[in-house]
Formats: C-alpha cells, sequence, structure tokens
C-alpha cells in the first residue's frame, strides 16, 4: 500500500478519534453542568438517557409548547451573595422561541410592577416574589405563576442567573462588542457590600469585557429612560452574547465552551433537565438572535402600558407600578403578539384614521370614577374626543357597557375598548341624557369600575423613572393585602 495514502488514512482514523473524544467529552460537560444547575422537575428518564439524548446523533426531547409553535422561558437576574437583596430579581424578562418560523422575541417586565402573589390576597412588587417563594419552599415557581397571570402566555421553563456568573459567562467567550447610543457617566453605581463606584462609557461601539458589560446592564441612574433603558440593554446584551456563544467559533473551542459550562455550573439555576437543555441548545442554533423583535413594558410614555402609583405602607407613599387599564389584558395582548408587533402597530395607525369619539356615562356620585376612566381612555387609544357626561336617570349595569354608534363602522377602535378595559358590549338601545354630542361610542360605568376604581395614576417623569423607582440598594418589598 502507498505510504502516503497510509499516511493520510492514520492521521484521518486520528482526527476522528480525537473528534469523538471532544464530542463526548463536551457531552459529558454539558450533562455534568445541566444536572449541577437543575433544580426542579426531575427528569423521567435515567443518567445514560440524558446523556446520549445531548451528544451527537442523540434523539431530541420535545420540549412544551413546541407542537403549538412556541417554548417560552423566563430569564432571571438576581444580585446573589455579596450584594444587597441577593434573591431579588431586577432583571425579569420573558424570552420566546418561534419554534415553526424559528425567531426569538424578548419581552421585559420591569422590577417595581405590583403584581399579585399566586395563591394569596397578597401584592407585592415583581422583583420580590422569587424570594418570596423561596421563603414558601416554592423556588421560581411562584415567580413564573405571576409571570404567566401577567402575560397570559404559558411559561414551562425558568433560567435565573447571578452577578457574578453573568461576569464570567461574558468573560469565558472572550467578552462582547456592543453598540452605546449615549454618553453614559453614574457616580453613584452600586456594587458589593454597599459599596458605590463611577461608571463611564462614551457612546459608540465598545468590546466589553464580564464586570463593564455588567455595569452597562445594570446602570439605570443615568439613563433618561431610567429602569426601563436598563432593559433595553439589558436585552442587547442577551442578543450579543447568544449570538456569540453559539456560534460556530465557540462550539469548535473546547476550551471556552468547558470553561462556560463551568461557570454556568455555579452560577445558574434552572427547571431545564439535561435532555431539554440539549434541546434548547439544538434549536438554538438555527434561530435568528439578531433580528429578534423586543419590547420594554414601561410606564414614562403617554402610549405606555404601566402607570406610576403609589401604595402606603405605614404612613410612607411606596412607588409602585400598575397597568393603566387596571387589567393585564393590554401586557397580554403585547405577549401574544411580540412576533407580529408591526401588525400591532398598523392596527394603532388605523384606529388613528378612524377618529372616534366617546362618551363616557355615569351616575352622578360616580363621577370621580368616570373621569378618571376617561383619563385612562385618552392615553390607551387615539381618539378625537373623549368626554364625560352624568346624568341620575342612568342606570349603572353590573359590568361597563360600550354601545357602539357607528355600526361596526370603526372596528379598530371597537376591538380596543372591548379588549383593553374587558367592556360588555351593549345592543340595545339607550336614552341619552340631553346633550349635543353624537359620539361614536357610549360606555356606561358599571359596578366593576366601582368596586375596583383604576387607580390614581401619573405617567413617569424624568425624575420619577431615574430617583423614585430604585433606592440605590434594592431591598425586599414586604407582599401587601391588595
Amino acid at each position: 500500500m502507498d505510504k502516503g495514502k497510509t499516511k493520510f488514512k492514520q492521521v484521518a482514523i486520528a482526527g476522528g478519534a480525537i473528534l469523538v473524544f471532544i464530542l463526548v467529552f463536551l457531552g459529558y460537560r454539558l450533562f455534568q453542568t445541566a444536572e449541577k444547575i437543575h433544580v426542579d422537575n426531575a427528569s423521567s428518564n435515567g443518567a445514560f438517557e440524558n446523556l446520549t439524548s445531548i451528544l451527537p446523533g442523540g434523539k431530541r426531547e420535545q420540549l412544551e409548547g413546541e407542537d403549538q409553535g412556541r417554548v417560552n422561558i423566563l430569564l432571571l437576574g438576581r444580585a446573589g451573595q455579596g450584594y444587597p437583596g441577593q434573591n431579588l430579581t431586577d432583571t425579569i424578562m420573558l424570552a420566546s422561541i418561534d419554534v415553526r418560523e424559528r425567531k426569538a422575541a424578548f419581552l421585559s417586565i420591569p422590577r417595581d410592577l405590583f403584581a399579585p402573589i399566586p395563591g394569596t390576597g397578597l401584592s407585592t412588587k415583581l422583583n420580590s416574589i422569587y424570594q418570596y417563594g423561596l421563603n414558601q419552599g416554592d423556588g421560581a415557581d411562584t415567580l413564573v405563576r405571576a409571570m404567566e397571570e401577567i402575560t397570559g402566555q404559558k411559561i414551562p421553563y425558568y433560567v435565573a442567573l447571578d452577578f457574578d456568573g453573568f461576569e464570567k459567562v461574558i468573560d469565558d467567550i472572550g467578552g462582547i462588542r456592543v453598540f452605546s447610543e449615549r454618553d453614559i457617566l453614574d457616580t453613584r453605581y452600586p456594587g458589593k457590600n454597599y459599596s458605590y463606584e463611577t461608571f463611564e462609557l462614551k457612546a459608540g461601539w465598545h468590546s466589553l469585557d464580564g464586570a463593564t458589560a455588567l455595569k452597562y446592564a445594570r446602570e439605570r441612574h443615568d439613563d433618561p429612560e431610567g429602569d426601563f433603558g436598563r432593559a433595553k440593554r439589558q436585552q442587547q446584551i442577551i442578543k450579543t452574547f447568544q449570538e456569540k456563544a453559539l456560534s460556530i467559533r465557540t462550539y469548535l473551542d473546547i476550551f471556552t465552551v468547558n470553561r462556560l459550562l463551568g461557570t454556568l455550573g455555579d452560577n445558574v439555576r434552572t427547571n431545564l433537565t439535561v435532555s431539554q437543555i440539549g434541546s434548547l441548545l439544538e434549536i438554538s442554533k438555527t434561530t435568528d438572535l439578531r433580528n429578534a423583535p423586543s419590547a420594554v413594558v414601561d410606564a414614562w410614555k403617554k402610549e405606555s402600558l404601566l402607570r406610576v402609583s403609589h401604595i402606603d405602607m405605614g404612613g410612607v407613599q411606596a412607588f409602585i407600578l400598575v397597568p393603566r387599564t387596571g387589567n393585564w389584558n393590554e401586557v397580554r395582548a403585547l405577549a401574544d403578539g411580540i412576533f407580529q408587533k408591526d401588525e400591532m402597530d398598523r392596527k394603532y395607525a388605523e384606529m388613528e384614521k378612524e377618529a372616534s369619539s366617546v362618551l363616557v356615562l355615569s351616575r352622578p356620585e360616580d363621577a370621580t370614577v368616570a373621569g378618571r376612566f376617561a383619563t385612562t381612555l385618552r392615553d390607551a387609544i387615539p381618539a378625537d374626543d373623549i368626554s364625560v357626561l352624568t346624568g341620575k336617570e342612568i342606570d349603572r349595569p353590573d359590568t361597563s357597557q360600550v354601545i357602539d354608534k357607528t355600526d361596526l363602522g370603526k372596528p379598530y377602535t371597537l376591538d380596543s375598548l372591548l379588549g383593553a378595559f374587558s367592556l360588555k358590549k351593549r345592543t340595545d338601545a339607550l336614552t341619552l341624557p340631553a346633550t349635543k354630542k353624537n359620539p361614536d361610542f357610549v360606555i356606561i360605568v358599571g359596578d366593576d369600575l366601582i368596586s375596583h376604581p383604576l387607580p390614581d395614576t401619573s405617567i413617569g417623569s424624568d425624575s420619577e423613572t431615574n430617583t423614585s423607582m430604585e433606592d440605590p440598594f434594592s431591598e425586599y418589598f414586604p407582599p401587601q393585602t391588595r
């Protein structure tokens, strides 16, 4: 046999053996990591089945939601040991994968949202529910169920990462490159052990190591959008990290992957099983992360879905955020349509073209509630005119009603009224109090609004979003009776 061919064959066999070794080694390291970070819902598979499921050629486990075309994962960022409020989840993000179109999307929910604690008559700030669940022995399950209530989405999986782990995973992949849209100067950036330092970053492109990336993700005092601007930067970092971590170059670097898996094992907690992690990684390889649509549920603009409010805590008015419509319908619609944001924008533009007029009717004793409802309407829909009229002859229904006097002539506004405010459509005739107005829609204030009036809210000003929204160091928010 030709010596050249023999040598080539030997090299090929050796190279194949090395490749197989690398794949098995990385598969085993992934198995070790997944076993270490997994904290809930034990897999029914044995250790051998779990290991083979994440090796090349293994049978992939179907993730919950795949058969409906969408997999949801709750991403949580917590401080961790050495930081004040170590179990407060100041990053709360719903990540979704459209498995048919191979697209990802991200929806950030603010930490100060005042939310009900599932299974109780209590509410607290959203970032405190994880700690509450730990106190009750439920882990992240309580927060997951709260987020399902808020977003209307089934969320079968969660991943929680602490600050130290965030720094290390960024360093493990050699840092990330991001574009800062503005100069940043925060002279009171909060660090470990109740310390402060100055963080400065000029506008433009930067290569960030783990420590700087963490500051870029956490900084909020010098951001004109406050906590909401921070959420946008966190989404930017997640997209950039995932794109680099899942790149071919990273996959081929056994040392990088080994370091990354070691870091994750020490700093991540999840309910994903070994085989589910393997399935998620397999799907992520072919998922478009660069162009992932994203949204931040905020409170600082007229069109924002949340509003600033306050709750009395022993004579102190504590800052909270609440849904502007008094329910989760708008947030749920955003979560459901996150992959079709262009369509949502188109519907809003059609509402603007309809230029509707709305008359809110109430009994005289309900005038305050009706006025507050009208104010919320002005923020929620682009109507030409929204007014309030009271009359003693008005019968208050059990559920607030809407009468469409256009006979479906302005469908986009009608859909918004019915959906966002949970109004009941009334079809019978109604004699209006004496008025010169001839509205397109008439809304009758019902018992539901009287018994659960919209909170007295305001649009968050720059000063509120930068100072009132968060103390320098986060503290656990005690649950309050609803």
